[in-house]
């Protein structure tokens, strides 16, 4: 009896969620697909049902994060707030302990230079969802853009960091360090661009010159045309 379409996503499900989990905690270079296919409970034979290669399936994994990537307008709180929750959560000591379920631009960014364009691709993605929250969070402005993608590297940089040292305190000041950053920029009021004159700042259009209304009384074509006198001595 085949398998249903059901089973069969709840089988490629499982698969992704094992290889992330591993490829997190060894690295994509040092998990075979065997060893993927048997902590998932399955045979090896099964593999090829879902996926042609082992990059395919790491390309996949790393796009699994999208999904578990919390909504920045979920609560609709200030963007400041939204912003410091999601870089607090981004650089909490439970985030940079977890080998297993951590973000994967901080998990596989040493893989990624490696791997070939489809993994670089799935990588990009994640990293454009996560600046896309933190944007979102500030709301519109002329400098939202840059302070979103100053924040996701803040973010992401801290942690990677964090990580990869052996010193705890210098790890928690790094951290500290890049959340105030982080929470500076959030504040930080978005700058709009200057109005041309005190009428734009207003909100009223700029008079077009070609319909203004002719020149007063006082103001003749000869006055207007007329050369400047010399001062006298």
């Amino acid at each position: 009896m085949p398998y249903t379409a059901e089973h069969k996503a709840q089988t490629r499900a499982r698969i992704v969620a094992t290889a992330r989990r591993l490829f997190t905690r060894r690295g994509f270079a040092e998990v075979s697909i065997d060893q993927i296919m048997a902590e998932a409970g399955l045979t090896r034979g099964g593999f090829y049902n879902h996926f042609r290669r082992k990059q395919d399936l790491y390309a996949e994994a790393v796009e699994h994060i999208l999904g578990c990537l919390p909504d920045a307008d979920c609560d609709g709180g200030p963007g400041a707030l939204q912003a410091g929750q999601l870089a607090r959560e981004y650089l909490s000591d439970r985030h940079v302990a977890d080998f297993d379920y951590a973000c994967p631009l901080v998990a596989f960014s040493s893989e990624v230079g490696r791997g070939d364009e489809c993994v670089k691709h799935a990588y990009t993605q994640v990293l454009d969802s996560l600046i896309g929250m933190m944007q979102r969070s500030l709301g519109p402005g002329a400098d939202a853009r840059g302070r979103a993608v100053a924040m996701a590297t803040l973010c992401v940089g801290g942690t990677m960091l964090a990580r990869a040292i052996d010193d705890a305190g210098l790890g928690q000041e790094i951290r500290r360090t890049a959340l105030e950053q982080v929470l500076a920029l959030a504040a930080n009021p978005a700058r709009r661009a200057p109005a041309r004159n005190r009428s734009e700042a207003r909100g009223q259009p700029r008079a077009n010159p070609a319909t203004r209304p002719p020149a007063g009384p006082a103001a003749t074509a000869g006055d207007a045309g007329a050369a400047p006198r010399r001062a006298r001595a």
